[in-house]
């Protein structure tokens, strides 16, 4: 037992320590990434802000100003003197001289560009290509409004959900300017691509949307999404923010922020790029001796809910060291405290089939003793010391009359030179005695009564066993009746148990239920083995059934 309660202290201790490791895993606090892993995260975010800028510094929209020195486009504007032999007044509109011009300069080649000509009011006053209607978004950008005429910007801005290049001419002598944007390459062949690769998933947020799709072939927009309301107004105006992690548990991940170069970066709701791990905290892990390593080594330890722990750890430790003890002499007392009834006399049957395991074993082990013991004892009866046989007839035939379990008495202790007290006139040999007080029988359980009194030179059995001289027709006839007796009973609970569990009990009369155990009897009679058979009702699959069960000599 010291050994066993040993064993189960450190196995309790054990299990905690465990447990620790595991909340460490499920909660990310056990390190989960390295800082070079986070350093790797930043580098790479700070990376795709640099490659960012350098897409919108080489955009093809820089080439928009080389349209305003088209000879055609600069008469059209009054630049350009007309040649001799013409007339002002015969040269196209200017949308169509704007729209060749472009056509044949750009637009063949950037399809996706749109360039057009604003006023000093920033109305457009001719445009080509497929978001005209973006211009004005731009002239009322306040970087256009207070640029000034002699200046010209290439810039970022977010347009119509899109992440766009921009870029303004400078204004001529009549305040008029030339304005071109395009979408920001962010393709399969873009330098932007190019830097980030397809390991770490990135995309561009803008007010909790995620401007096209994600960059790299995971799943991980609402990652992005989440790290980019939540953790935007960290990031710097330049560069990439701090590490942060997105996720709960094993599914947790880290990511940086970066602000897009330009207007469309700027302010609380400015453009950012989001670059998140490619791994999640489960797949970081290696093993728990590593997550309890790198926890001790980060101070990380204290994120544990160590009250928890602890209070789990005295529960483990109480119950592995009680149940066992429970378990173990708990029968023992049990079985004991049988033992003393018996020996009182207040208890005739040791219940040796309620017990399981080596305790079980032990108490069916007494009961085999206690038989054979009483048959010892039975058979010294009948001879004297001089191998005479004792009394008027040899007894020869023993009858069990019980139908239950086998019960047992308590022996009286007999007392040494002290002679047997004999009524006068009665023999001794006829001399009744009294029988120990029957124990109460369980659910579906009977035992027939007994009705002869037990010889002072019996063992005492109790009720359960008498001695008979010889057969006779009147023993013969009152054992039937209590047989018949007995079956009564069986049938009355039988009825009582179908009754409970809601059974039918139509048609079902006691002839016919005692002819099915008269049957049963006789059969299991024929056996040579055999001394007597005993029923009990009980619940088989939720149906109330019978059991026979046979008492062997």
């Amino acid at each position: 037992m010291p050994l066993t309660k040993i064993w189960t202290a450190i196995l309790a201790v054990l299990a905690t320590a465990f447990l620790a490791g595991m909340l460490l895993l499920s909660s990310g606090a056990a390190g989960g990434f390295s800082s070079a892993d986070r350093a790797a995260i930043r580098a790479t975010t700070e990376a795709g802000v640099a490659a960012l800028a350098a897409e919108i510094h080489a955009s093809p929209v820089s080439r928009a100003p080389a349209l305003l020195q088209d000879p055609k486009l600069k008469q059209v504007l009054g630049t350009q003197k007309v040649e001799d032999g013409e007339d002002r007044d015969d040269l196209p509109p200017l949308q169509t001289v704007f729209v060749d011009v472009a056509n044949q300069m750009l637009l063949s080649e950037y399809p996706q560009m749109t360039v057009a000509l604003v006023n000093k009011e920033g109305e457009s006053i001719a445009s080509s290509g497929v978001g005209g209607d973006l211009i004005s978004e731009v002239s009322e950008m306040p970087l256009v409004k207070e640029m000034g005429a002699d200046k010209e910007e290439q810039f970022s801005a977010t347009l119509g959900s899109k992440l766009h290049v921009v870029k303004v001419s400078e204004a001529d002598d009549q305040g008029r300017r030339l304005i071109a944007i395009q979408e920001l390459n962010m393709g399969a062949g873009s330098f932007l691509r190019t830097v980030l690769g397809t390991e770490n998933p990135a995309g561009i947020v803008r007010d909790g949307n995620l401007l096209g799709s994600v960059i790299g072939d995971q799943p991980v927009e609402a990652e992005i999404r989440n790290l980019a309301d939540t953790h935007s107004s960290s990031a710097p105006g330049t560069g990439a923010s701090d590490v942060f992690t997105v996720g709960e548990g094993l599914n947790g991940r880290v990511g940086a922020i970066g602000r897009v170069p330009g207007p469309a970066g700027a302010g609380k709701t400015g453009t950012v790029l989001v670059v998140v791990s490619a791994n999640t905290v489960a797949a970081k892990q290696t093993n728990l001796a590593s997550a309890l390593s790198a926890a001790q080594e980060g101070g990380t330890l204290s994120a544990l809910n160590w009250p928890l722990l602890l209070g789990l750890l005295a529960v483990s430790l109480f119950l592995g060291l009680y149940l066992p003890q429970l378990e173990a002499i708990a029968p023992v007392k049990r079985l004991t405290a049988e033992f003393r009834a018996m020996l009182q006399g207040t208890q005739q049957q040791l219940f040796y089939d309620t017990y399981n395991g080596p305790i079980g074993e032990l108490a069916q082990s007494a009961v085999a003793y206690h038989e054979t013991l009483r048959a010892s004892l039975q058979a010294g009866e009948f001879e004297g010391d001089d191998g005479s046989h004792t009394g008027s007839r040899p007894r020869t035939r023993l009858r069990t009359r019980s139908h239950g379990r086998v019960r047992t008495g308590a022996q009286p202790k007999p007392q040494v030179n002290a002679p047997e007290p004999k009524p006068a006139g009665v023999d001794p040999d006829e001399q009744p005695t009294m029988a120990h007080q029957a124990v109460g029988r369980g659910p579906g359980f009977f035992t027939m009564p007994a009705t002869k009194p037990l010889r002072s030179r019996e063992t005492v059995i109790g009720n359960l066993m008498t001695m008979d001289d010889q057969p006779s027709n009147e023993s013969s006839n009152k054992d039937n009746a209590e047989r018949e007796a007995y079956y009564q009973n069986v049938f009355e609970e039988f009825i009582k148990f179908k009754v409970e569990n809601n059974e039918p009990i139509d048609n079902f009369t006691y002839e016919k239920f005692a002819q099915k155990l008269r049957a049963n009897t006789a059969t299991l009679m024929k056996r040579p083995d055999v001394k007597d058979v005993q029923f009990s009702v009980y619940l088989k699959d939720g149906k109330v059934a019978l059991k026979a069960r046979v008492v062997r000599g």
